[in-house]
């Protein structure tokens, strides 16, 4: 794919098949975007970005718990220094954990437990358009990466996020992987575009479930295959928690899906194959705070009733994060 790069992978999509994206949209999305950049604080992250040192290093490893890019004597002079400070310059960090030239970045979440978790059930990548829905810092888009697909786009409104996975494909240099500053509601801007979609943690967030999965449907080729993921809690009968104000101190929880209800949710969405990978307890060994992470920053120990952790704070039974692979 030689015409393919980080700047015209829109364009070239475009022209493959004019049917599966809206390129002037999409483009205007990204211009927008853009002015994100002119406010105070995230011109720092351009900043950091820009004054990051140029090193070339045969040391990537992407199958490995951490994502392992560099070792350190690939380093010069203060090299090692300049990094770690920018590194710092943007915590907190949520996802990973990420080995740079030998520096371990320990994340809040322990992200390589929901990959085991969820590698056995991934579908083959090589040569595939896959899209991440809310990609954080890109963890698991590197982690994809590791499949040779074609292409993998991850969407997450969070400069912060943008900004982390950029420092680390500065030194990754995977151009396949694509960060836009696109939201779920940007979605209806695709149509049939898609191999493989992963909407991991996004679905509680949104007050419409069946529309996002919907729009989810549309924007996968035919036969093409969803990777879901959500908080829910137990039970037996088909039925969703619809917190009256806050759920594990989060304020943007719409609906927390029991199993059944979750599977529902997709089969109602028309998707066929509906099959659940994992339904497992959440817990501090997978979120907490680090050194990456620090307080004041709160993580899942401060969310749960602390006489109680089978309640949250609020008294509502605690998270579990249920996985669900389907089929258009």
């Amino acid at each position: 794919m030689s015409e393919f790069d980080k700047t015209n992978w829109l364009k070239y999509y475009h022209k493959l098949n004019h049917a599966s994206l809206h390129l002037e949209r999409l483009t205007n999305l990204r211009s927008d975007n853009e002015i994100k950049f002119t406010q105070k604080n995230q011109i720092e992250f351009i900043e950091t970005l820009n004054s990051l040192p140029q090193i070339n290093t045969e040391t990537i490893n992407f199958s490995t718990d951490s994502i392992i890019i560099g070792k350190e004597e690939d380093l010069k002079d203060n090299q090692k220094d300049i990094i770690l400070s920018k590194a710092k310059e943007l915590i907190p960090w949520r996802k990973g954990p990420f080995q740079l030239f030998d520096q371990h970045i320990d994340a809040e979440w322990r992200s390589d437990k929901k990959w085991k978790r969820l590698l056995p059930s991934i579908p083959n990548l090589k040569d595939k358009r896959v899209l991440d829905v809310g990609c954080n810092n890109g963890y698991f888009m590197f982690k994809m990466a590791a499949m040779e697909p074609e292409l993998v786009l991850g969407i997450d409104p969070i400069v912060l996020n943008y900004a982390q996975f950029q420092f680390i494909n500065h030194f990754a240099n995977k151009k396949n992987l694509i960060f836009e500053l696109w939201g779920q509601d940007d979605l209806v801007n695709f149509k049939e575009m898609f191999d493989v979609i992963f909407s991991m943690g996004v679905i509680y967030h949104h007050r419409n479930p069946i529309q996002q999965l919907l729009t989810l449907r549309d924007a996968l080729r035919p036969s093409g295959e969803l990777i879901l993921e959500t908080i829910g809690i137990p039970g037996n009968t088909s039925h969703a928690l619809f917190p009256e104000d806050r759920y594990a101190k989060m304020r943007n929880v719409w609906f927390v899906p029991t199993v059944s209800c979750f599977m529902n949710w997709v089969k109602k969405a028309k998707f066929k194959d509906v099959e659940l990978i994992s339904d497992s307890e959440l817990n501090s060994d997978e979120q907490r705070l680090t050194k990456w992470c620090p307080p004041p920053r709160q993580s899942l120990d401060d969310f749960l009733d602390p006489n109680d952790n089978s309640k949250t704070i609020e008294g509502h039974l605690a998270p579990r994060r249920f996985l669900i692979k389907a089929r258009k």
